[in-house]
């Protein structure tokens, strides 16, 4: 498992909410360097907002992604794709990815991940 933490100039290493500082921390459970820097930088956001993300999956092979239930046109496939979760699943967090510029697609899936990616602006 590899983790990123990084600290440091305002707007990239501490985000003052409620008189809390977060550091920016990002784990990847998945390949990270395929992954757009604009997508990179929407996790990075999030986790300045609300707190330590874990990304779950980026990449998908196609019979990684029919096991899961993949959509066979779907941007995982593409690694233009990221499904993770916020420590302590934070209410808010749906409603701060649709304010993003960074983010296309997004949604919440009952088990408490978030999907984010390229395409155009759309959620299920």
């Amino acid at each position: 498992m590899l983790s990123v933490f990084v600290s440091g100039c305002a707007g990239t290493g501490f985000w003052r909410a409620s008189g809390i500082n977060y550091p920016v921390s990002v784990t990847w459970n998945d390949t990270r360097w395929c992954v757009p820097w604009r997508l990179k930088r929407a996790l990075r956001k999030v986790s300045q907002r609300f707190g330590p993300v874990l990304v779950h999956s980026t990449h998908r092979w196609p019979m990684e992604n029919r096991r899961k239930g993949g959509k066979p046109k779907s941007y995982h496939l593409r690694c233009k794709a990221t499904d993770f979760s916020v420590k302590g699943d934070p209410p808010g967090v749906l409603e701060y990815l649709i304010s993003l510029p960074e983010v296309g697609g997004y949604s919440r899936y009952p088990q408490g991940f978030y999907h984010i990616d390229t395409g155009p602006r759309r959620t299920w």
